[in-house]
C-alpha cells in the first residue's frame, strides 16, 4: 500500500471513529432526554391520580365511620387545609351521624393544571350522591374542585381545595 492509500485509510478510520462518537452521544443524549420526559410524565400522572383520591375523600363519608373518614382526610392534607378541616369536621360530626348521611362520590373527570416536583394543581369534577334521613332515596349533585397538592415524604397531599 503507498503512502497515500495509508492517509486515506487512516482519515476514513478516524472520521468513523469521529462519527461513532458523535453518533454515541447523540443517542445518550436522547435517551436522558428520554428518561427525564418519563419520569416528568410519571410525576404528573402521580399527582393526578392522588388529587382524584383526595378530592373523593373530602366529599365522601359515612355516618358509621366518620371518624375514620375525617382522620382520613386530616392525613391527606398539610399545614392550614389540616387544622381546617379537622375542626370543621368536628363541628358536623354530630349532624352527619344523627342524620345517618352516606355521602358517596365518584370522577366525572379529571385535569392536571400544572405540576413540578414537589407541587401541582388538579381540577376534579365528582359526581356526588347524599342519602340520609330526610333524604332516603338519595340527592345527587355535582362537585367541582380545584385541589392544590404538595409532595412531602413521597406522598402527595393537599396544601388548599377550592370549590369551583
Amino acid at each position: 500500500m503507498n503512502r497515500a492509500a495509508a492517509v486515506a485509510v487512516g482519515v476514513i478510520a478516524a472520521v468513523l471513529a469521529l462519527s461513532g462518537g458523535v453518533l454515541a452521544g447523540v443517542q445518550a443524549h436522547q435517551l436522558s432526554d428520554r428518561s427525564a420526559i418519563a419520569a416528568k410524565v410519571s410525576r404528573q400522572n402521580d399527582a393526578l391520580a392522588a388529587g382524584r383520591q383526595i378530592a373523593v375523600d373530602f366529599v365522601a363519608y359515612d355516618y358509621r365511620h366518620i371518624d375514620a373518614d375525617f382522620t382520613r382526610v386530616v392525613g391527606e392534607s398539610v399545614g392550614a387545609l389540616s387544622k381546617d378541616f379537622a375542626t370543621q369536621a368536628a363541628s358536623v360530626r354530630d349532624l352527619i351521624v344523627k342524620a345517618q348521611a352516606i355521602s358517596t362520590a365518584t370522577v366525572a373527570s379529571a385535569a392536571l393544571v400544572s405540576a413540578t416536583a414537589t407541587s401541582a394543581r388538579v381540577l376534579i369534577s365528582l359526581n356526588r350522591t347524599i342519602v340520609n334521613t330526610s333524604a332516603p332515596k338519595g340527592q345527587s349533585n355535582a362537585v367541582d374542585l380545584q385541589l392544590d397538592l404538595v409532595k412531602q415524604h413521597g406522598r402527595w397531599l393537599a396544601s388548599a381545595v377550592k370549590p369551583l
